[in-house]
């Protein structure tokens, strides 16, 4: 069922071109939001390869769908730490050319930085959410959460692959140098809903604040 559901979502590509040429034809920012899951927003094309709520159809290992120097704003929340690490140079450098001169990317993903320092400083109250999340499944799924009972437990549910998939954890140093590589002229460290852009910042999921890095990327 999932592999079906799956190839349905994938038929979408067939009409991302009407979606897409009306999305350019309208007047106004063009702003887009990268791995955006089943969320909708006002003034933002989303795009997701796994949700079938979203606007488009997009695989972000693929070449994207949009012109050179032609979208405004991309913003991308927790989606980055999913892709494995030998895609990832062609999705910053895929966000670089989409964008305008000038344009934003503003991307979050969980950081490496908070979780140490929390865990060095044995900041119970930082990690018993996480944990008190996971305990709440045991009996779901005892064998896969059992040993999420302590702060380094709930640490490494960010840092291992078993755990929403994720495949790498991002600190300001790592992102930032490799945005800059691909062409990015500007990185700068942002908080919970501030933007240079905002509407961008008015996109951060307030739950995911206490453990978030968040990166406006300028082209």
């Amino acid at each position: 069922m999932g592999i079906l559901r799956g190839d349905a979502v994938r038929l979408r590509v067939l009409t991302r071109p009407l979606r897409l040429r009306k999305f350019f034809s309208e007047s106004g920012p063009k702003r887009v939001s990268i791995g955006s899951g089943p969320n909708r927003y006002e003034g933002w094309l989303t795009a997701d390869a796994f949700k079938p709520q979203a606007d488009i159809y997009m695989n972000v290992k693929a070449r994207w769908p949009f012109p050179d120097n032609s979208i405004d704003v991309l913003y991308s929340e927790h989606m980055l730490e999913h892709i494995h690490i030998d895609s990832v140079p062609h999705v910053l450098a895929e966000a670089q050319r989409v964008l305008k001169p000038g344009g934003l990317f503003r991307v979050t993903v969980p950081d490496l930085e908070i979780h140490a320092r929390n865990y060095v400083a044995g900041n119970s109250d930082f990690f018993r959410p996480i944990v008190e999340k996971y305990q709440a499944r045991l009996k779901s799924q005892k064998n896969k959460y059992w040993l999420v009972r302590s702060n380094g437990g709930a640490f490494m549910t960010r840092a291992v692959q078993r755990f929403y998939r994720h495949r790498w954890m991002y600190d300001f140093e790592t992102l930032s140098s490799c945005l800059q590589e691909v062409g990015f002229t500007k990185c700068t460290k942002q908080s919970w809903s501030k933007s240079i852009d905002t509407l961008a910042g008015k996109m951060d999921r307030e739950d995911r604040a206490f453990e978030t890095l968040y990166i406006d990327a300028i082209k």
